[in-house]
């Protein structure tokens, strides 16, 4: 199969010969004793100083348990070289660096990473530094000076311990719903307390020591290098990565954000036109359509250890790695996906929910992929690579810059809101009638919903005030929007559910979930993982209670045939909950929203008066979402 998606892949190559890529590239060779290894005959094994082992890897993000084993005759050891050709020499050795990057191609052992990840970005960003002197930054000798720079950096941050627990993880420009998928799903799953601790504590220091206000890759790339870093090898890399130009690996301003999304597109329209014609017809070459890789690094869109495998290659290659890889893996996709984008996708959240199926299944081979990422041809008898070197990248980058300065109030990273849409039927709208206060459930809403319109399948002035019905008409959707009038005010308070209502008094829903005030003053709840941690600053050790509170937190939405209810609060209360007939509600702080009473100070029981649920159908066909049947279903099996 891989091999076939070689062919596609060079039939979109200009001037390529067609016939020698049908087989699969040959890995180029690496002397594995050349670079990063040291020789038995060379050394003297009892007058190694410990200070020269490499520091291990260590899961801070998570506290999972990393693999210690060097596999034999892997090309890397337990200390730097001592050969002066050894791993990223900056000696002048081209030939020397670019073995070292062959290396890191192939995979850094998971025990080697925060030696190999610090002493990559080290060698790149300091040119003129030495060898010795870059891998010193990976072997012991610099675990006290990173240690207490570190120490001083969180002084003068977080000068009292309060300080801490009331900040929030910031989300540098990503986004709230995909912060929140960063936290609770892409990185392994919910990340646990002590880990949202230490990306709170580096990405506060990102921006107030090192002066980032911007930057989409830096939560997910500061999660991986947490995943085999302590907070203090974290934070060295970043500030090496914006050491004098940031622009070899981040993009730290909205402009850079804009040429960089621009010069993937460029990239992609020179060396894979067929590619990108398809691509932009779906708006999938916009800012907005490249948000899996140039706002997410690649992490919705790879199985976590391939992920792992462009951070081995990033670290050392930058920023050009990426788009080499991701305008490569737009290719084949595109080749694998054939007939069927056509057929079955129209917009860029579909083409890349495909590229995320094809790059999870059988038919994808990494190291093939790899291969394909780094081939070369013969021109004029000279090898070259396919894809553009550096240098002519930087410059299109240049050139970009200047055209997202012209432009930078006429393209949106951020898609416009627009109020949500209405579907006119047999039952009159009340509480959603208002364009103002669709307009705000379109910014509260994730972006796949902001541009759907709102269908009434619920009301209690047409279907009655009872539970059952109300499970009745929202059993077909999972995803509503519940409206409430406070009786006798003009108050309009509600809740968002990410799950089908139905009798669960087990807790379920996710962190996607909010509660809201509609009118006035409209204000939205969402699920706060900071609200999260803080919550267990006076817990001490009691691990019962802290269990007990992460199991509440976890039930964001709770119903039965008495009553239903979202979030949960101290001594059994709700964020907001409403009784069998839905007649009485009730509303307090709950443990994960963090929210204030929403029918207004003291408030906490109110009477109920009309009750609406909507369900959101696509503006584009009409269509329930939650009707929607897999665009890829049967491709990938």
């Amino acid at each position: 199969m891989f091999r076939q998606l070689g062919a596609a892949l060079s039939s979109e190559l200009d001037g390529y010969d067609g016939n020698r890529q049908q087989q699969t590239p040959e890995p180029e060779s690496i002397d594995p004793t050349s670079t990063f290894t040291a020789q038995p005959e060379d050394i003297d094994l009892t007058e190694i100083n410990p200070l020269d082992l490499f520091c291990s890897s260590i899961d801070t993000l998570c506290g999972k348990s990393i693999d210690l084993i060097i596999p034999h005759n892997s090309g890397w050891a337990e200390r730097p070289s001592w050969r002066q050709n050894s791993h990223l020499s900056n000696d002048g050795n081209g030939d020397s660096r670019e073995e070292s990057r062959q290396l890191c191609r192939r995979g850094i052992p998971p025990s080697l990473r925060c030696a190999a990840w610090i002493i990559n970005v080290v060698s790149a960003a300091n040119l003129t530094m030495s060898k010795s002197d870059c891998d010193d930054y990976g072997t012991l000798k610099k675990v006290r000076v990173l240690e207490h720079g570190w120490d001083l950096v969180l002084k003068s941050i977080f000068t009292d311990p309060s300080d801490l627990e009331r900040a929030e993880v910031l989300d540098f420009g990503v986004g709230h719903d995909h912060l929140i998928n960063i936290l609770m799903k892409d990185h392994g799953g919910n990340i646990p307390e002590k880990g949202i601790q230490s990306l709170t504590k580096v990405l506060h220091a990102a921006r107030d020591s090192l002066g980032i206000e911007y930057c989409l890759w830096l939560p997910d790339i500061t999660c991986l290098l947490l995943s085999f870093m302590p907070e203090s090898y974290t934070y060295a890399t970043i500030r090496e990565m914006v050491h004098e130009d940031s622009s070899y690996f981040l993009a730290v301003s909205r402009a850079q954000h804009l040429a960089w999304c621009k010069t993937f597109a460029d990239l992609l329209k020179r060396c894979f036109p067929q590619t990108a014609a398809v691509m932009e017809q779906i708006g999938a070459l916009t800012p907005l359509g490249l948000d899996p890789i140039m706002k997410r690094f690649f992490v919705p869109l790879l199985k976590r250890k391939h992920v792992m495998r462009i951070m081995d290659i990033f670290t050392g290659e930058g920023a050009h790695a990426i788009f080499r890889i991701g305008t490569t893996l737009c290719c084949l996709s595109h080749a694998h996906l054939g007939e069927s984008i056509r057929q079955r996708c129209d917009n860029a959240a579909t083409f890349w929910e495909g590229v995320r199926r094809f790059a999870h299944s059988k038919h994808f081979d990494f190291e093939i992929f790899l291969s394909q990422v780094y081939m070369t041809k013969k021109i004029l008898g000279f090898t070259r690579p396919v894809f553009p070197r550096p240098e002519f990248v930087s410059r299109i980058i240049s050139e970009n810059e200047v055209w997202a300065e012209n432009n930078l109030t006429n393209i949106s990273i951020h898609e416009e809101k627009k109020p949500l849409g209405l579907v006119e039927g047999d039952v009159p709208m009340t509480l959603a009638k208002d364009s103002l206060e669709r307009l705000s459930l379109a910014k509260w809403l994730p972006p796949s919903l902001q541009s759907t319109k709102l269908d009434l399948i619920y009301s209690t002035s047409h279907h009655g005030r009872s539970l059952e019905m109300f499970y009745r008409c929202c059993s077909s959707s999972r995803h509503t929007i519940t409206l409430m009038e406070v009786l006798g005010t003009d108050i309009v308070i509600g809740m968002y559910a990410t799950h089908t209502w139905k009798v669960n008094p087990d807790g379920y829903g996710d962190g996607g979930c909010f509660l809201f005030r509609l009118k006035p003053n409209a204000e939205c709840f969402r699920f706060k993982v900071g609200a999260v941690v803080a919550s267990f600053g006076g817990e001490g050790g009691d691990d019962e209670n802290r269990a007990t509170r992460v199991q509440d937190m976890g039930q964001l939405m709770i119903s039965s045939e008495s009553f239903i209810s979202m979030g949960v609060g101290e001594g059994g209360a709700s964020g907001l909950r409403l009784n069998e007939d839905l007649t009485r509600g009730s509303t307090s702080k709950s443990l994960g929203f963090d929210n204030d009473e929403l029918v207004g100070p003291g408030i906490e029981v109110f009477d109920v008066g009309l009750v609406e649920v909507y369900r959101f159908i696509r503006d584009v066909d009409n269509k329930p979402v939650d009707g929607d049947v897999d665009p890829w279903k049967g491709l990938f099996e």
